[in-house]
């Protein structure tokens, strides 16, 4: 891991571990900022009547329908309620939400695989979350902006 030993709790640790390897949320959520800067489908909406085709309003891309832009994990303990549309109030309704693979649609991310997490996982990948807040990352910019 690197850093000092124990700068995250223990459970913090199994969650970057959990967020690295089984729920493979570096995917997409990678670098300094904890993001690709890249678009992805992962089915919200899609058990609405009011589908926001994303990135595909831009495109006009098939494989964009749906699709929408990875954000920053820096301070996301701080900044509910989640998704683009607001629909998850905690940390918990998110993980539950990726661990069931989203939502089934015929564009959904092939990324979204459910993970099967047991209690104990979520409640770790939480507190790493939960480790990702702090101070001096807002000056750093980013690698490269969305074409």
């Amino acid at each position: 891991m690197g850093g000092e030993e124990h700068a995250i709790s223990e459970s913090a640790q199994r969650g970057l571990t959990l967020f690295q390897t089984k729920e493979r949320c570096t995917r997409c959520h990678s670098g300094l900022n904890f993001t690709d800067g890249l678009f992805h489908n992962l089915g919200i909406d899609w058990d609405t009547d009011q589908v926001d085709v994303g990135r595909y309003k831009v495109s006009n891309d098939p494989d964009d329908i749906g699709a929408l832009k990875t954000p920053t994990l820096r301070e996301i303990s701080r900044t509910a309620p989640y998704m683009h549309d607001g629909r998850f109030v905690t940390s918990e309704e998110v993980i539950d939400f990726y661990d069931r693979g989203g939502i089934q649609n015929h564009h959904l991310s092939n990324l979204m695989i459910p993970p099967n997490l047991t209690i104990q996982e979520k409640a770790d990948l939480v507190e790493y979350m939960r480790s990702l807040n702090g101070e001096g990352w807002e000056v750093t910019p980013p690698v490269a902006f969305p074409q």
